[in-house]
């Protein structure tokens, strides 16, 4: 018998053995809550993670992603989070963890609650970013993407003309051209669709948007100069299974979304999305002859499918088609002439994106990647007697490779890519068309030190069959002083190749001529790639203020163009366009502070200053419409949540927008001459929502409530096909102040 009991020991020791010689070195994995008022789970970045008994650890990042050290490993993992109940693991050898945590309950006498801000920024992510949750985006009635930084101090959203209300982002005081917006990681909103791609994006199909200023990684493209925006779409794993949302405005303006989650069968899931938005009721508040906001229709789909293979295969599968119509201009109430100055615009759009991913069994830290996207985009514009019509047919694919050097804290990601776009323009009699065929390849390195410091360096080389060569260096570094605090540094080079219709249809709402000095040996429009260096720092500073946490950060941003595609307002009756000759520079200073004074209270606040300047023919001027001075609050608040999660929120935001120059009109006859400097103005912003449940809610806002409008938003607005007309010097609000209301339903 007591042999019997000291072989089965032997035996048990020698599996033992036999099993830790095949421990990993290191192990991955993510961690997920659900948030009680959403019902929904969502990744839980800051989630302490350790091995039971040891100071051996880690955290979570952003997304809710961790790697630890199994050196010095005992039996049992430990997840540790404010707010949610401990969770307990048992290693066995695992290399990829999916590990979800229950929010906490009230023990003895004490209440744990959730302390995440629905706005973060990432200690350890090496880029400089700021992470919105759904949380975040609810606070607004984020009913596309332009309208989704509301609450935000480091985007801007200023609108083209005072005609067609179409919105534009401007950050790091440049134009939203200069940022490379992403979808799911994949270049998007580009090209043609620029400006109007962002109205293609409704807001409740968002998951989480992520703002990364200064030059973002070269694994995505060489066209990021002011930063990266990458929204992430709900897909078949994180939507909800049924959700509808429905709004309406006092403009006439209602939308409807609905989207679905299935599961087929034990592999794939698929969600099923629609948009629509409608608007027939023509609005004059400010009595100037010209509708307040444009009449609308628009329907979009989207299908996503995800695939869970076995031994490390995923892939992600999306297509999205819609067609939208709009009509602006003069009302047809209260105007006596014949032909009445309208705007119209009709786009169909369809994109489609293919992403398949496999990751090595047992060699989590290696992995390959495909992505396949393409788009069709064609656009049908009128501008009273101007006709414009534009085509785009892209083509991308990128193939990654991902691995180590030597161990984990020396990685690597290379790859090649391929971009094709096709344009075919025509702006009255004046055609534009060529053909861009990009081959690229690109590496780029990752030293980690995950307690102290992150470095990444990176590389890549683009032929552009038209423009030549693009050598595309970016660096991007982290280092922390301790927990609480750490600086980073970015800076890079990008390029872009201007399409200076689509980027500048506001222009059109206006009499002025275009001017294009071109060079007849360059392609498309006779001018040169766009070409830039970004540099930037940020000091990120985590303390207690009254015993509550408390962030405050500092950042400051230079953007320098090598070359930079000037577009010139400051003749009253033209609108040229020319290659830079001399210097271009935007820099850019903003502090941040977040706290929570009082529990279910957040409250931000910054200061921004801007100072963009560039050479219009050789004269050192300041970028015209660009205020210097940004000033911004916003508070939200909400109740303590009842046993049937029913709550109140409120949500607030105040901005104030310094003076800017504006273009000079003293070619105008005096009375249509306007002042030289815009006034500084307040931009109020509130919004109400009664939760019934974690499953129904609805909300009520509104929108500039102090009722501020640009005086004299339209230059001659009597005699719009005159030659003094003007809608294009925008640079504050122009159609007042906006109730809305809408509910939220999900399950």
């Amino acid at each position: 018998m007591m042999i019997t009991k000291h072989l089965a020991a032997l035996l048990l020791c020698l599996i033992a053995l036999g099993t830790y010689g095949q421990v990993p070195k290191t192990i991955k994995g993510r961690v997920m809550g659900k948030d009680d008022a959403s019902g929904q789970m969502s990744p839980l970045p800051g989630v302490n993670i350790y091995w039971l008994g040891t100071q051996n650890g880690a955290s979570t990042d952003s997304d809710g992603k961790f790697k630890l050290s199994t050196e010095g490993a005992t039996d049992t993992l430990v997840f540790s989070f404010v707010g949610f109940q401990t969770g307990y693991v048992v290693f066995k050898g695992q290399t990829y963890l999916e590990v979800s945590l229950k929010q906490g309950e009230v023990l003895e006498g004490a209440e744990i609650v959730e302390t995440r801000n629905s706005t973060t920024m990432s200690m350890l992510n090496p880029l400089i970013t700021q992470s919105l949750d759904r949380k975040e985006l609810t606070k607004a009635a984020c009913c596309n993407l332009s309208e989704s930084f509301e609450t935000n101090a480091s985007v801007d959203a200023a609108y083209t003309d005072a005609v067609t209300g179409t919105r534009q982002i401007r950050m790091l005081g440049l134009d939203g051209k200069y940022v490379q917006i992403t979808k799911d990681n994949i270049p998007a909103v580009r090209g043609l669709s620029t400006v109007l791609g962002l109205y293609y994006v409704p807001g409740p199909w968002v998951d989480q948007i992520v703002i990364s200023k200064g030059v973002g990684s070269v694994t995505s493209g060489y066209e990021s100069v002011t930063g990266q925006i990458n929204v992430a779409i709900k897909d078949p794993v994180n939507a909800e299974k049924f959700h509808l949302n429905a709004y309406g405005n006092q403009g006439g303006r209602g939308e409807l979304n609905i989207h679905t989650r299935q599961n087929v069968g034990r592999q794939w899931a698929t969600t099923i999305m629609a948009h629509t938005e409608y608007n027939a009721l023509e609005t004059d508040h400010n009595n100037d002859g010209f509708m307040d906001n444009p009449l609308k229709k628009d329907v979009i789909l989207r299908n996503a499918w995800k695939y869970f293979g076995d031994r490390g295969m995923e892939g992600e599968y999306q297509v999205t088609a819609l067609a939208t119509a709009s009509e602006s201009g003069q009302t047809t109430f209260g105007n006596d002439n014949a032909a009445l100055w309208t705007s119209t615009s009709d786009s169909k759009h369809i994109e489609a994106s293919a992403k398949t991913g496999y990751v090595f069994p047992f060699k989590t830290w290696k992995s390959i990647g495909t992505q396949f996207s393409g788009e069709y985009h064609e656009q049908q514009s009128t501008f009273g007697d101007r006709f414009y019509s534009g085509i785009q047919r892209n083509l991308r694919v990128n193939l990654l490779y991902a691995s180590i050097i030597g161990n984990t804290n020396h990685k690597f990601t290379t790859g090649v890519s391929y971009v094709h776009d096709g344009y075919d323009e025509r702006l009255d009699s004046m055609n534009f068309a060529r053909v861009e065929q990009v081959p690229g390849a690109y590496f780029e390195y990752t030293w980690n030190n995950v307690e102290r410091f992150t470095l990444v360096a990176g590389m890549r080389v683009d032929d552009n069959n038209l423009y030549g060569l693009f050598w595309t260096p970016r660096l991007h570094f982290r280092y922390s002083f301790t927990e609480n605090t750490s600086l980073k540094f970015a800076a890079g080079r990008a390029y872009r190749t201007a399409n200076i219709i689509a980027e500048n249809m506001g222009q059109m709402a206006s009499s002025r001529q275009w001017v294009i000095f071109s060079n007849p040996a360059v392609a498309g429009f006779g001018l040169n790639p766009e070409v830039a260096w970004n540099g930037g720092v940020n000091l990120l500073h985590r303390f207690k203020l009254n015993y509550r946490e408390a962030t405050i950060s500092v950042d400051f941003y230079s953007t320098r163009f090598e070359n930079q595609v000037i577009t010139d307002l400051e003749d009253a009756r033209q609108v040229r366009f020319y290659n830079l000759s001399g210097t271009s520079i935007s820099n850019s200073a903003q502090a941040e502070f977040s706290w929570s004074p009082i529990r279910r209270m957040d409250v931000r606040l910054a200061y921004r200053y801007l100072d963009v300047q560039a050479d219009f023919m050789n004269e050192r001027v300041t970028l015209p419409l660009i205020s210097k001075h940004r000033a911004f609050v916003n508070v939200a608040y909400e109740t303590k949540p009842n046993e049937k999660k029913a709550q109140w929120k409120f949500d607030g935001t105040l901005n104030w927008i310094g003076e800017s120059r504006l273009p000079s009109t003293s070619a105008n006859p005096e009375e249509l001459q306007l002042n030289d400097r815009s006034d500084a103005y307040f931009l109020v912003n509130a919004q109400i929502t009664r939760v019934f449940s974690d499953k129904f809610e609805i909300y009520l806002g509104g929108e500039n409530i102090t009722n501020f409008r640009q005086p004299r938003a339209i230059v001659d607005p009597g005699n719009p096909f005159g030659n003094y007309f003007d809608a294009s010097l925008v640079w504050g609000p122009v159609f007042g102040a906006m109730a809305y209301t809408g509910l939220r339903w999900s399950f």
